[in-house]
């Protein structure tokens, strides 16, 4: 319904009552807006800085990315260079064995001649021109007794007798034929000649 007031004049009190009122209240709606917006600016400022902090660190995700390839490929290169490296000594390594194996070869081998020379016909042949050395000595020393220098003479033209017959050679070859040779042995007193054969082990009279 109607009141009194609501059709009473206005007054102007009541308009600037009115007035102050209106005004209160719009300072009040204007002091939350810009609260509003200063709140709205410091998230807006606050998320435009994580956007740059994210841009940031996507840039460093790339370039880390970009690194860990090229770390990968230098990798994959270093392998390979290792494999070339070791595929290097198992050649160096098998020629090695091969060195080994012929050196161990001529060890073996010369160790069979030796063995041939200290077991074979050479010890058997020095020990028999010994035995015939102090032979003839005991027959010079039975015909013609031989004194100081005459003995020394005498043993002296023996040996070089005995030096001049061939020594003895050693053949590891199955391969090879047997030969006969004929080779003049010189003395001082009796020329004859005798007759070698070379056999597989070395060389028998």
């Amino acid at each position: 319904g109607w009141s009194f007031s609501d059709v009473m004049f206005v007054t102007k009190r009541n308009m600037a009552s009115a007035v102050d009122s209106m005004s209160k209240q719009l300072e009040q709606v204007s002091s939350a807006l810009a609260a509003t917006k200063r709140h709205l600016t410091k998230r807006l400022e606050n998320l435009d800085g994580k956007m740059d902090e994210q841009v940031e660190v996507s840039k460093q995700i790339r370039n880390e990315v970009t690194d860990v390839k090229t770390d990968l490929s230098q990798i994959g290169f270093d392998v390979e260079a290792i494999q070339q490296m070791v595929a290097g000594l198992e050649e160096k390594i098998e020629l090695l064995d091969n060195k080994q194996d012929a050196a161990n070869a001529g060890i073996w081998y010369l160790c069979r001649m030796a063995g041939g020379i200290k077991e074979g016909i050479n010890a058997k042949f020095f020990q028999e021109a010994d035995e015939k050395l102090k032979l003839l000595d005991l027959a010079h020393t039975e015909k013609k007794p031989v004194k100081g220098l005459e003995l020394f003479l005498e043993s002296t033209k023996e040996a070089k007798a005995l030096d001049s017959k061939p020594k003895t050679i050693v053949q590891n070859d199955a391969k090879k034929p047997m030969k006969a040779f004929d080779v003049p042995v010189k003395s001082a007193a009796v020329h004859r000649s005798n007759r070698f054969l070379i056999r597989k082990e070395g060389l028998a009279l």
